[in-house]
Formats: structure tokens, sequence, C-alpha cells
């Protein structure tokens, strides 16, 4: 369920789109689930809830999905407890490679990810064999106004520097804004308060350095993240390959 808009437009040509929806949606309520279990079910107390509703409803999740979701997060009615599981590992090709899962057995997750792995030539590595090339970091992307002018522009960077962003970056028409984990909310409220359309928000992981992958190795690289994105249990896939963090 990458967000990174390089992969996002790869994986919009693969596979039946009510199938990949089906998909979207059943990581999203386990995303909503997470969400309310470690901070409440009320989302004007609980930032990451509010975070993880606003890209539910963007997507198109139904309220009583929603809320179904929310209450499995809440204790209402017991259920399955979801945890979150990091991987670490190297594509073909020798890109890292973060897998973010959210599931309800481990031991499933871990079999279905190293599977992927090894019939796609990666090499599923330790914990802490690639995250030190990483930052977990709060991101924001949000839509510009091109009528704004070069002072509105201007002073829009400006409050949310002085919120708190450490790097803007123009992005596909748009600005990806990187904060420290704890800076994100006070950054998000500082662009609703000028006026910007918010496209996405939450924690990602950034690499530190990034790496090049060759014309030859493309499409092995691509079909090993198609399959990873493909797992129930993955969330998000996060990579140092340039083009596609």
């Amino acid at each position: 369920m990458s967000r990174h808009s390089h992969w996002a437009k790869i994986k919009r040509g693969k596979g039946s789109a009510d199938a990949a929806r089906a998909n979207l949606f059943t990581k999203l309520s386990r995303l909503v689930t997470v969400a309310a279990r470690e901070g409440g079910g009320d989302p004007a107390f609980n930032f990451k809830l509010r975070l993880v509703l606003d890209r539910a409803k963007g997507e198109g999740m139904s309220k009583d999905a929603i809320d179904r979701a929310i209450a499995r997060g809440s204790g209402v009615g017991g259920g399955e407890v979801i945890e979150t599981v990091l991987y670490e590992g190297f594509a073909p090709g020798g890109a890292a490679v973060l897998v973010e899962c959210l599931t309800d057995n481990r031991n499933r997750a871990l079999g279905e990810v190293k599977s992927v792995f090894t019939k796609q030539g990666g090499n599923l590595g330790g914990e802490g064999s690639v995250r030190w090339q990483f930052e977990r970091r709060g991101v924001l992307r949000v839509v510009v106004n091109s009528q704004r002018s070069t002072v509105d522009r201007e002073e829009m960077e400006l409050a949310l520097i002085e919120a708190g962003a450490e790097d803007i970056r123009e992005e596909d028409g748009g600005l990806v804004v990187l904060t420290n984990v704890e800076d994100l909310q006070r950054v998000r409220e500082a662009a609703e308060r000028a006026g910007l359309t918010i496209a996405d928000a939450g924690l990602e992981w950034i690499p530190r350095q990034l790496v090049d992958v060759s014309e030859a190795e493309r499409g092995a690289f691509e079909a090993f993240l198609a399959a990873l994105d493909d797992l129930d249990d993955v969330q998000d896939v996060y990579t140092n390959a340039r083009g596609y963090a």
C-alpha cells in the first residue's frame, strides 16, 4: 500500500481493480484498528487515528467499515490482536527494502514475506541489516494552488518551517514536507491554517541515501515490489532505490 508517487503509478496498472480495492480496504481497516487500539477511538484525542481516517476516507472506505474497525480497536466484541512487524532485506539488484506489516499472525507474515524474497531473487536480512539506511520521519504531502503568488508561497513555506518542517521538496506539482516524528501534528495544523490542501500525512521510513536500479534490473525489481505489496499483511514497502523512494 505504498504511497510513494512513482510506485503508486506502477501499481495502478497491475491486477484486477476490484481485487486491488478490496486488498486496500483490508489494509486500511487494520491501520484504523491498530490506531484506535493504541490511542483510543476518538480522533479528536488521537492524532494517529485522525491521520489514518483521513487516508481511509480519501480512498472511499465506507463509514460502516471504518466504524467497525474503530470498534475492534477499542475492544468492542473482542476479535483478533493485530501487531506491527518490520522486515528488512535486499531487493534484486541490491537496493535496501523495509517491509512494514500489520498482522494477527507473525509466523504467517514472515513465511509469506520470506517466500517473496526467495522466489523473486531478493535476500531477506536480519533485524538491523538495512534499517540503519533509513530514518523515521513525519511526511506531509500538500497540493499547491498554482494561483498563489511568489510572496504567498514564501510565507506559506516559512509558516511550515516555523512549525517544525525540516525539509520542503517539490514533487508532482505539490510539496512534500518532512518533519521530525514529534512535529508532524504541529506542521499539519500549520498547513491547515495556511489553507493548504493536504493529500496525505503520516509516518514513513525515508532513505538516507539513494541507489540506482539499472534498466536490466528494473523489471525484476518492480515484480518484487508488486509481489510484496500483494500480500494481505503488508502495509507499506520502503526502498532506497532512486525513483521508487
